[in-house]
């Protein structure tokens, strides 16, 4: 590459203080510190607390039950045993806490502090194209998503891969305008350390090195082009090494190919349900800049077309299955992962309002891309798309897709829509007030109550896994092996001998539901005991029901055996 300083490939940085309108007094830097400390607040520190007070801090959840029990065998003896439950690559994410893997409780201060990182990283990736106090306004938006308090608290790999990501991408930009070799290298190894924690993440370093190979045939440039080439070549091995060695191990879990009946409808689902999904974590960002009253004509078709798809969406899936779940759901985050639904936990208004604001969000949002789109960064557009098409291979292969899929997108997202600015009054002429506040109230209402529900969901999560364990510890208390407890998917997994077999079976050789804790009640069962908990720590009622089917005991336990 060469020494002479590079063009910026990304949208130049702004002078403009972003949330105040032209002609306003300039905020000062206090308003991003109280930006940035509020996201650290909503998305790490209260989920910290809430897991402190339940005792969450030190269980299980989710998925994460297989991967935190591989590393804490990992940190143990050095061992990596895998479990049946853990298709993500994984390893990347226990290997580096070496010995300290061993501690649940590291392990989630450990995510928190990644998530620490994302945030971070998100900043720098917003804060070219829209400046200080929009970047600050994305990372609380981040933040705020709803479920990513629990994912920060939890041993899931979806924010250990995201700030690989986030950092594979602020890096590699500052790479390809400084044309430095040395922070394409760094950028790449980031990329690479977030593909081997969950696959998804090679988007990344692939959308630096597609984005520095075209500025590179561009440029004429032998030497960028051989680094490129370089670069590119050291990801590949690296990646095939790794996965030859991880594929070495036995019980994993490798993605089962089951095309679906329908494609197409498969196809429309994901694609409908993730924008909508999206549209309902940057609606802060979206009421902020959308003026829909001035827009052209192919912003207001776009924004018709989505009014259209967001009816049709409300008709289709209804209310309660607007998203498509594990985090959004009116019964509450990961709910499947107990035995029995749930109740709904929050109100029908309450869900009416999110999926409305998902609705009115999505529908600015799709003119807001239109107007946007002649200035997306090309590194956030490319890794966009890459992103976008592997969740939608990866369905149309018969893979489950979760919300919490889409959170890699919503950094880039906020980029490109924070990016808008409104158009300047006439030279001399004062700025109406109510033109000032147009997207302030309406954004600051809309980022209120994500806040408000997103640490609902939170309190939710913990206060539901809180229950399932207590109880189950009660039942282990009178001397009832662990076993022989049926609790839900992150004790059955977490306790069992061997882990699933046949990997992803949802099936424990060994454990047995003599006792079986669920969230509904059998009418035609005796309840051994009742449970009463509140679904929001310090509101609500919910209950769990423990009924006991009397199995023998194994033949170990033979009461005929004299035991000492």
């Amino acid at each position: 590459m060469s020494r002479t300083p590079a063009p910026d490939l990304g949208t130049a940085p702004v002078s403009e203080p972003p949330l105040v309108a032209p002609g306003a007094s300039a905020p000062t830097g206090r308003t991003v510190w109280v930006l940035l400390a509020a996201a650290g607040l909503l998305g790490v520190l209260v989920p910290l607390t809430l897991a402190v007070v339940t005792g969450g801090l030190s269980i299980p959840h989710n998925d994460a039950w297989s991967y935190s029990r591989i590393a804490q065998t990992f940190g143990s003896d050095g061992r990596i045993e895998l479990l049946g439950w853990n298709r993500s690559a994984l390893f990347g994410q226990f290997v580096v806490l070496g010995p300290l893997a061993r501690s649940l409780v590291v392990q989630h201060l450990f995510v928190a502090a990644l998530g620490v990182v994302a945030l971070a990283a998100v900043y720098d990736l917003v804060v070219t194209a829209a400046g200080r106090t929009r970047a600050a306004f994305a990372v609380l938006t981040v933040a705020v998503w709803p479920g990513f308090g629990l994912l920060t608290t939890s041993f899931m790999l979806d924010v250990p891969a995201m700030a690989a990501i986030m950092v594979c991408l602020a890096v590699g930009r500052r790479a390809l305008r400084n044309r430095s070799a040395v922070l394409l290298a760094l950028s790449i190894g980031a990329g690479l350390w977030g593909f081997t924690i969950r696959e998804q993440a090679l988007a990344a370093p692939a959308a630096v090195l597609l984005v520095a190979a075209a500025a590179a045939w561009r440029s004429r440039s032998r030497r960028a082009w051989a680094v490129t080439v370089c670069a590119g070549a050291a990801l590949g091995a690296a990646i095939v090494g790794f996965e030859l060695w991880r594929q070495s191990y036995g019980a994993g879990d490798p993605p089962v190919v089951a095309v679906p009946e329908s494609l197409t409808k498969v196809g429309a689902t994901v694609l409908v349900q993730g924008y909508f999904v999206l549209a309902l974590a940057a609606a802060p960002a979206v009421l902020l800049v959308a003026r829909p009253w001035r827009w052209g004509r192919g912003a207001l078709l776009a924004a018709a077309a989505a009014a259209a798809v967001a009816a049709g969406a409300v008709l289709h899936f209804g209310r309660q299955g607007f998203f498509v779940g594990n985090y959004l759901d009116p019964a509450g985050p990961y709910w499947a992962a107990g035995n029995g639904r749930p109740p709904a936990i929050f109100p029908s208004p309450v869900w009416t309002l999110v999926v409305a604001l998902a609705c009115v969000s999505g529908v600015l949002l799709a003119g807001v891309l239109v107007r946007q789109f002649r200035r997306v960064d090309p590194v956030l557009g490319t890794f966009v798309a890459l992103m976008v098409l592997g969740n939608l291979a990866s369905a149309l292969s018969g893979q489950n897709l979760f919300d919490r899929y889409w959170l890699l997108v919503l950094p880039p997202l906020l980029a490109m829509v924070l990016a808008e600015r409104p158009e300047r009054p006439a030279t001399g002429s004062p700025r109406p007030t109510a033109a000032r506040i147009a997207g302030k109230v309406p954004a600051g209402a809309a980022l209120a109550g994500l806040a408000a529900f997103s640490t609902a969901v939170t309190a939710a999560g913990f206060a539901y896994d809180a229950a399932r364990w207590d109880a189950a510890e009660a039942i282990v208390a009178t001397g009832v092996p662990a076993t022989d407890v049926n609790a839900g998917l992150e004790w059955n997994g977490y306790h069992s001998a061997v882990g699933m077999s046949p990997p992803g079976s949802w099936k424990f050789p060994g454990n047995r539901s003599c006792h079986l804790v669920t969230v509904g009640q059998q009418p035609d069962r005796a309840a051994e005991s009742v449970w009463t908990y509140r679904p929001f720590l310090i509101a609500g009622t919910a209950r769990l029901w423990v009924y006991g089917d009397g199995c023998p005991p194994p033949p170990e336990a033979d009461e005929s055996v004299t035991t000492r």
